[in-house]
Order: structure tokens, then sequence, then C-alpha cells
């Protein structure tokens, strides 16, 4: 009996122990600051830049499953026009067409991510599964796809919005790598950080495990490569080393953090010299506001009720995002709300531009409006008197600079992190994604009824004014591109 259950407990443990292994390198003992690459390739693969046109030519590679990615590229991109021939690229994905009509030249790499790839990228980027869909067959053809690219259009530096495999392509031909991130990895993984993202009214708090599970997540997250054995491999064929840990993957020769270093808590002069804060980047995109946007302000302001703004990015959980919805509606029938959420309702076979589909989903209300396509967030959102969105970085920047108190629901660590940085300066209310709607929805309703919290964003709003965002990240491969 007692062998038995020593037996299973042991093999209980060799589980526990493998799946660690799995996810963490768990023998480095000190994680670097920022990772060093070495690359040895032979220079047969390098790219000379092109020197023949006017203006130098710049790659901005781009994850277009992503709408945040795609955004933060087409500012780069409108900022970059004045100084460089801008090229656009992608493996394809759900906002492909934005990067079409962009007016740039755009490449279409391969392989294109299908369906079920784009749903694996979510589901490890969530932590809610650990399939990775970067085998070392697919980085074997992206990167063979990447390198016929530059060699065609010979860039002088290619930028990468969450193109992993730029890490590896970029370093073969020998060209300058940027690197666009939300954070730095030492404050995505200080200890400080992660307590304060978990949120104070959580089983977490009230049972006094902040301080120690947020060390154990510091010093799993520190060591996280469960995805990279695939990048590791392909790396090691082309004699490229340094690449091991998910940070790797994740930064470039530059890496420039979309934020403000007051925000995160982070001494500038403290950082690596390949780190750079440039400031906010968020959605500009170059449409009109929808009269039907404009409508809804007006019958709003009319009947004294607020404005919702229920914004849930391209990561946001669709069964998540309806139940919301439905619940919002329900508690508040008076308010009027603009959600940008018909690709997640799409996920769930709901054609939300159909009325009928609409009346079954639970959603028929003419207070709410769900446009067909994004919506230009920048001139949106300020319209608005409060909102519910997902925590992503660009969209929490959009709240702040828009000076719009929010509701935040993070779907992943990072997102926690920037809904509690909005906590912090008091024109935000934290939930989880593990909340029962109906708590999220009664938690704009004590947003709603906050003047102190609309008092703060609008404070936060004019501290955005300070930074220049992509304008600065232009400048910046400009200096180091001249070697300064």
């Amino acid at each position: 009996m007692w062998r038995s259950l020593c037996a299973v407990l042991v093999a209980l443990l060799a589980c526990l122990f493998g799946l660690l292994t799995f996810l963490v390198d768990p023998w480095i003992t000190d994680p670097p600051r920022h990772h060093q690459v070495d690359v040895r390739t032979a220079t047969d693969y390098a790219v000379t830049a092109d020197q023949t046109g006017k203006l130098p030519v710049l790659l901005l590679m781009t994850e277009a499953v992503n709408a945040a990615m795609v955004t933060h590229a087409l500012l780069v991109a409108d900022a970059a026009r004045p100084f460089f021939q801008v090229h656009l690229a992608s493996f394809g994905g759900a906002y492909a067409k934005l990067l079409e009509e962009s007016g740039f030249a755009y490449h279409v790499l391969s392989p294109v991510w299908t369906e079920e790839q784009t749903a694996a990228i979510y589901a490890v980027d969530q932590f809610e599964s650990f399939s990775s869909p970067y085998t070392k067959e697919v980085l074997q053809e992206q990167i063979s796809s990447s390198l016929q690219l530059y060699s065609k259009i010979a860039p002088s530096a290619v930028v990468a919005f969450f193109v992993l495999s730029a890490s590896i392509s970029a370093r073969i031909a020998r060209l300058p790598l940027f690197v666009d991130m939300s954070m730095t990895r030492e404050t995505s993984t200080d200890p400080r950080a992660i307590a304060v993202s978990m949120p104070d009214s959580g089983v977490v708090a009230k049972l006094g495990l902040r301080t120690p599970l947020s060390h154990m997540a510091s010093w799993l997250m520190k060591r996280l490569n469960f995805i990279t054995p695939a990048f590791e491999a392909v790396a090691r064929e082309w004699n490229i080393t340094g690449i091991h840990l998910v940070w790797d993957l994740m930064e470039g020769d530059y890496t420039v953090i979309s934020d403000i270093p007051s925000w995160a808590g982070v001494d500038a002069a403290a950082l690596p010299p390949q780190v750079t804060y440039v400031g906010p980047l968020y959605g500009k995109l170059k449409k009109d506001i929808p009269k039907e946007v404009l409508q809804l302000r007006e019958r709003a302001t009319s009947e004294k009720q607020p404005l919702v703004w229920f914004a849930m990015g391209s990561s946001g959980q669709p069964p998540l995002v309806l139940a919301t919805l439905r619940e919002l509606l329900k508690q508040q029938p008076k308010w009027f709300i603009v959600a940008p959420v018909h690709a997640l309702l799409a996920k769930l076979k709901i054609n939300a531009s159909d009325a009928s589909a609409k009346a079954e989903a639970g959603l028929d209300s003419p207070q709410l409006y769900i446009p067909p396509e994004l919506l230009p967030s920048q001139k949106v959102e300020p319209l608005c008197d409060l909102a519910l969105t997902h925590g992503g970085q660009g969209t929490v920047h959009t709240s702040m600079c828009s000076g719009v108190p929010f509701v935040g629901v993070g779907m992943m660590p990072e997102q926690d992190l920037n809904i509690r940085l909005a906590v912090n300066k008091g024109m935000a209310i934290q939930a989880m994604k593990f909340d029962p709607p109906s708590q999220i929805a009664g938690l704009m309703h004590d947003l709603a009824h906050s003047p102190e919290m609309r008092i703060a964003a609008s404070k936060i709003r004019e501290e955005c004014q300070e930074y220049t965002g992509e304008y600065a990240f232009v400048e910046l491969i400009q200096q180091k591109l001249a070697g300064k």
C-alpha cells in the first residue's frame, strides 16, 4: 500500500519536474539583463544596403495576426516616410488588409499563418497552451522567405514588431535589428511589478500570498524557454548562439520600449545601452469617425448617459467578450456603447452586422454599435466617457492619452501590468479574466460614479503630450544607422 503511494508520489513529482524543465531552464542561476547574440554565419548571406536610391530602404516586419503590431508598424512607417523608402512585410493574418491598403510597398512572406496556427499563437501568448506553432520547419521557411526579401530590397535595417524569426534572419543577413517591445525584461520579471499586478481584491492578496507568489513567478519568467528549442536548433544551423530564453527572441540589437519611463517606474539612466524608451505607440488609423458613433455621442449627451468604449483588442477571449457585453447591456440598458469587437464575435460564428444574428446572441440594442471594421480609436475614444478594455499596452495608452478612465480585464500577465500602471495613476479599475462577467460589468458602474478617476485621467492626458512615440522611434533608427 505505502509502496504504491510512494510510487505514485514519485511519478507525480517526476511529471512536475518534467513540466518545469520544459517551461524554463532551471539551471540558469543568473539570467542576463539583455542578450548578446554571436553571429558566425558565412558572410555570403550578408546584405549590403542599397545606396543607389535617394533614400535608404527600411523594412518593417509585423505579425498581421495582431492588430496592435500592425498599427505600431503603420505609425512608424508614416513617421519614417520622409527619411526612408519604407517596405512592410508579414506572414499574413486577419489584419493584413491594413498593410495592403497602406500605400507602402507590402510583401507577403511564407508560410502564411493559418487560422489554427493563429489560435495557437494566442493560446501560447496567454499561457493557455504549450503547443507552439513555431516548429523547426515553419521557422526554416520563414527565415528562407525573409532572406529572399532582404536580398531583393537590400534594406539598411529591419524593424520587427513581434516577428520572432527576425531574431535569426536579420542576424544571418547582418542587418541591424530594431525590435518594438512593450516593456523591458527587467520590468516584466521584477517581483515588485508582478506583485502589484495582482488585484487588491483577489484571493491571492487576501491570503497574503502576493510576495511569495510574485517571487516564484519572477523566477519562472526570467527563465522561460518553452518555445525556444526550435529557434535554438535553427540558429545553431546558421552558427548563431545567444538565443536561449523567450526574452532573447523579443529583443534586438536595439530594443525600443513604447512606454514612458516614469509610468513604468523605470530609471532611464540605468537601462542597458541597447534599450530606449520612446513614449506611447497606439493605433492612429487614417479613417473618419463613423456617423453612427457621432449619433450615439449626441444621443448620450442629450439623455445625460455615458458613452462607453468597449475595446478588447485582437487578443480578447470571445466567450468572455460576449458574456461581458451582454451583462453590460443588461445592467445598464440606458448606456450607449461603441464596441469594436466584430472580429472577436465572428470567432463565435456571430455576424454582428446581421440584426437577427445580434438579437439571437443577446446583443439587440439601439444603444449598441458594433462596427464591421477597426475604428480610429485615437479619434473615437476621446468622445467617450469611460472604457472597458483588455489592457493591451496600445489600448491602455490610448485611454491614458485620451483622458478616459477604464476598467481593464487582462488576458495575460503583461496586460495585467499595463492595467496596474493606470490603476496606480488613479484612472483605472482592475478586473481579472476569471471574474464573473456580472462583476466586471458592475465595476463599470463604480467607474461611472467616480469623478476622482475622471480628474486623474484628464491629468494623465496632459503628460502624454511630452512624448513623440513613433517620431522618436524613427529618430533613434536614424541615429544608430549613422553610428551615433
